[in-house]
């Protein structure tokens, strides 16, 4: 395969390269490589981001920056990152080896904008935003993602941050249902964040991966179940709910059924960990 190769250095110099067509930016290259060794992407210019002045992670208030070329392991890593996102951590820690993690990227996984992204869906329960570059935009990543590998950007526009905001005092329920331990992309997977007090939801946020062309959050079910008391019949009502709302597809990992079943079971096993 014949492909032209750049290392920018600057954000103007990389975007300018990013207007051609057919172009693809490589940081960790997990992804990326891996389909191009498959022929299911044929890029005729691959931009290496890499070559970008190297960022450190930015903590201001309750919000982090994690600027592009960042590792999961990076991430892991980090102590104060581990101290306010435990949940955000414990998700990293189920993505790819160890030596994936030590290359793949939180900002490549989004810029993938694969349902079934695991850090893509964290960013849904932790008001993750995107910093553009060079037009200096800040996007919702929720609505920069359009369906699978589908973003709202223009040809010379590229994901250059991200910002997730602290949820303290959330207890946090992450699954992710796949065929084997290592290496597996997600069948369906969950995560919910919950906020009560004396029994009673002052908050909740439920995301689901891979049941749908984007992540999936009804914060319309969310409102519904909030100032209500904690209690099994009450996530039966609303697991119902999403399960009549969501219609997965069939594909070579499981069945449409099996996905609507699992949406679920689930949240009913949410329950069972917050009630302990």
């Amino acid at each position: 395969m014949k492909f032209k190769y750049y290392k920018p250095h600057t954000i103007d110099e990389l975007s300018e390269i990013k207007k051609n067509e057919n172009v693809m930016l490589l940081s960790g290259g997990t992804d990326l490589m891996v389909k191009m060794r498959a022929k299911v992407i044929k890029p005729s210019i691959v931009i290496d981001t890499k070559g970008l002045e190297k960022k450190e992670l930015i903590f201001e208030n309750d919000k982090v920056i994690i600027p592009i070329n960042t590792t999961y392991t990076e991430l892991i890593n980090n102590y104060e990152f581990n101290k306010k996102f435990p949940m955000v951590v414990e998700v990293m820690k189920k993505i790819g080896s160890p030596q994936i993690r030590n290359r793949a990227t939180p900002i490549g996984n989004i810029a993938n904008a694969s349902p079934a992204g695991d850090f893509l869906l964290t960013t849904y329960l932790f008001h993750g935003y995107a910093d553009i570059k060079p037009s200096n935009k800040k996007i919702k990543i929720s609505n920069l993602v359009t369906g699978p590998g589908k973003l709202r950007l223009k040809p010379e526009e590229f994901i250059y941050s991200i910002e997730l905001r602290e949820r303290p005092d959330y207890e946090y329920y992450y699954e992710k249902v796949g065929k084997r331990n290592a290496m597996n992309i997600s069948i369906i997977s969950l995560g919910v964040l919950l906020k009560k007090e004396n029994n009673i939801i002052k908050d909740i946020k439920i995301a689901y991966g891979s049941v749908g062309p984007t992540v999936i959050r009804f914060e319309d079910l969310e409102d519904e179940m909030k100032g209500k008391e904690f209690s099994k019949e009450l996530f039966e009502e609303i697991s119902e709910k999403y399960m009549q709302r969501i219609n997965p597809i069939t594909d070579v990992r499981a069945t449409a059924k099996y996905r609507k079943k699992m949406v679920k079971n689930l949240l009913m096993k949410a329950y069972i960990k917050f009630s302990k």
